[in-house]
């Protein structure tokens, strides 16, 4: 006997709507106790769909059930502040992290060097000074 469903003849599935994304987002973070939505570079999302985004994520957030976090990296534009002012944020800041990529840089940079992988691990210590610091100068806390 031939199936009549769409489903069971191997129908392709279509792109979900916006509004059927956001319901979906919702029901299932409804499933559990609580949901952390992860977005890297939020600002590089083209601003059209980001304004429609952030506005579904927004919904999402209110409607849910349970609790529902947003982690977001970004720079800080208007439209993103705007639409997040409501909702607590913890904002870091280049300078935040500086001693951390500093000690990070050191400690990779010598392990190049201790394992020769660096000029055969010959490496005077005033240019190896000079490797940390453009580095960590160029870094930008990235």
């Amino acid at each position: 006997m031939i199936s009549t469903k769409p489903e069971e003849a191997g129908q392709k599935s279509s792109w979900l709507t916006l509004n059927e994304s956001q319901e979906l987002l919702v029901q299932l973070t409804d499933i559990y106790p609580q949901t952390t939505i992860c977005i890297d570079a939020l600002d590089e999302v083209e601003h059209g769909i980001r304004v429609q985004l952030l506005k579904s994520l927004k919904q999402v957030v209110e409607r849910s059930k349970s609790l529902v976090k947003i982690f977001a990296t970004t720079r800080m534009d208007t439209d993103i502040l705007l639409q997040f002012a409501m909702f607590p944020k913890i904002e870091l800041h280049p300078d935040d992290n500086v001693s951390d990529i500093n000690q990070f840089v050191e400690t990779k940079v010598q392990s190049t060097i201790d394992d020769e992988l660096l000029l055969h691990g010959i490496v005077p210590s005033e240019l190896k000074v000079e490797i940390c610091n453009a580095l960590c100068e160029r870094s930008k806390g990235m």
